[in-house]
């Protein structure tokens, strides 16, 4: 199924943006994969005026009127002690992605072959919460699963796949969204 068509914005996710001219751009023409469609090819016309093909997986919808912002990592427990887990037993550990204005702090706890995914959104230098925002969980720029932050803006996903993902927080008030990305 094809995600995109001609006239579309799209985004380029950050692991593959650096060998483009930029990070936006619109979608010229689609060849359709019929068998695998993360490897339908899309046409890309940059701002530029440079043209680029990608795959589907590389690329995410850029929604009008709302700026974009690559996260990075600010703090990953992982890197900071040894892991010492017994045979079976979970781990747990804490990733914080920043943007010059908000941060993504998450909790994972993870199994050999699943993990569970806590976090929170904070506007830096605010004292109010952001609540109900869209969270998107995407392997390779495919969406898996979405949901809505609570009441205190905590958000939660279960049984998600390990490996490389990305997250993609819509933050209307602010026309912001935050893409980052981890691994598990």
């Amino acid at each position: 199924m094809q995600r995109f068509k001609p006239n579309d914005a799209v985004f380029i996710l950050p692991k593959y943006a650096h060998l483009y001219s930029g990070n936006s751009a619109l979608v010229t023409s689609v060849t359709i994969d019929p068998f695998r469609p993360m490897f339908n090819e899309y046409a890309l016309e940059f701002p530029d005026g440079s043209y680029a093909k990608l795959f589907e997986f590389q690329i995410i919808e850029d929604v009008p009127h709302y700026r974009t912002f690559v996260a990075s990592t600010l703090f990953d427990s992982r890197r900071r002690m040894a892991t010492t887990g017994v045979r079976g037993e979970a781990s747990a550990g804490q990733i914080i992605l920043q943007t010059p204005g908000f941060h993504l702090d998450m909790r994972i706890r993870a199994t050999k072959t699943t993990a569970s995914i806590m976090g929170q959104v904070f506007e830096r230098g605010a004292k109010g919460l952001l609540r109900d925002l869209e969270v998107c969980l995407m392997k390779e720029g495919m969406p898996l699963t979405t949901t809505i932050s609570d009441t205190l803006g905590v958000f939660k996903f279960s049984h998600v796949p390990r490996g490389s993902l990305n997250t993609l927080v819509v933050i209307p008030e602010y026309s912001s969204r935050i893409l980052g990305a981890f691994l598990i």
